[in-house]
């Protein structure tokens, strides 16, 4: 590697870091003027805080903090050598702008490697740990196509979960005696969720077993509803069971259990590409950044591309949770809309990218 190469290459990761920390560190500021007073009522001191922040910061925060960091780390370490002419110095050399935006991006491509590799470990574990804070009289496991969780004497199998319309479908409850034999099985293909926390199984197959005589044969009864009170909050923490607990292969699993069982997995295809494509948009930001850092070299001043920037990245930002918001809501199309925008706005960069002067 060329001794200019270099020291672009360290230039943009030496900013990405910075700007990285530096936002984290921000926004344990602000977690910490928010919440202080609330997290510490509900945990253990000054360790519940932190581990408090721990969760939430990578949760919450990461999947979008990355992608902005490494924009304006490219937009920097090439924007500030165009406002000291030191890119105009280069040209004046007969060295190619190419020279310093290669390694560059080839950096931010490993970068997005990473962030694919960190979303699957750090950020999902972190999300499952704070489902698991959120909920804390009950742990949910996802095993055959179905999301598990035991209260009591009950264990609940739920395929799925929908907060919005407040309906379970492919419930089953499987009863249980203090002595663990198993008492009855219910099994509804859908269930309504009431807001006084009665749960309405319609078009329920009940199995009744006899625990004292467990040869005989269960009794079967079918209903066309079946109401079933639930006396603790904590019951509705299947409303919570979503996909994006899951890891990608999880995910994928799970939609192909969905459509095995004829219900739709649209929005559940949508939000996998989205999680798919969401690394991605590191090198994509990069590739946006790198052609407004040559145009300081024109202004002389940093605000005018830097606002240029800002716009680019609230379009994009809207365009992909519209997509998202119509993912969820089940418009089939919408699964491929997160590289539909990736390949247009890829396409823009490259098209500003080859407008730079040589």
């Amino acid at each position: 590697m060329r001794i200019l190469s270099r020291y672009f290459l360290t230039s943009y990761l030496k900013l990405f870091a910075a700007i990285l920390f530096s936002s984290i560190v921000a926004l344990t500021m602000i977690e910490m003027m928010l919440h202080f007073e609330s997290v510490l009522e509900h945990r253990d001191g000054p360790m519940g805080f932190a581990t408090y922040l721990l969760l939430r910061i990578p949760s919450y925060y990461f999947r979008d903090l990355i992608p902005i960091a490494c924009f304006a780390a490219a937009f920097c370490s090439i924007g500030l050598p165009a406002r000291a002419h030191e890119i105009t110095a280069i040209k004046s050399g007969g060295i190619s702008p190419a020279r310093t935006v290669i390694p560059l991006l080839g950096a931010a491509a490993a970068l997005s490697g990473f962030t694919l590799l960190l979303d699957e470990s750090l950020v999902l574990e972190a999300s499952r740990a704070w489902f698991a804070e959120q909920h804390p009289e009950g742990e949910v496991s996802f095993r055959q196509g179905s999301f598990w969780y035991q209260r009591g004497n009950a264990i609940y199998s739920v395929q799925e979960a929908d907060r919005t319309a407040r309906v379970l479908r492919g419930v089953s409850v499987y009863e249980r005696s203090p002595r663990g034999r198993l008492v009855q099985i219910l099994h509804a293909d859908q269930v309504e969720v009431e807001d006084d926390r009665r749960w309405r199984l319609l078009d329920t197959t009940a199995r009744t077993f006899d625990p004292g005589h467990p040869a005989r044969p269960a009794r079967i009864e079918r209903v066309s509803e079946w109401n079933r009170d639930v006396s603790a909050e904590s019951d509705l923490v299947m409303l919570e069971a979503s996909a994006r607990t899951l890891s990608l292969p999880r995910l994928a699993a799970y939609i192909d259990a969905q459509a095995q069982a004829g219900r739709d997995p649209t929005r559940y295809r949508a939000l996998f590409h989205t999680r798919l494509s969401g690394p991605f948009t590191v090198f994509l930001f990069a590739l946006l950044a790198v052609p407004l850092g040559f145009a300081v070299g024109a202004s002389r001043s940093l605000a005018t591309p830097a606002l240029s920037g800002i716009i680019v990245l609230a379009t994009y930002y809207t365009a992909r949770t519209a997509a998202e918001m119509l993912g969820g809501k089940g418009f089939a199309w919408a699964a491929a809309s997160p590289w539909v925008l990736l390949a247009i706005f890829s396409g823009i960069g490259l098209w500003q990218l080859r407008r730079i002067p040589r």
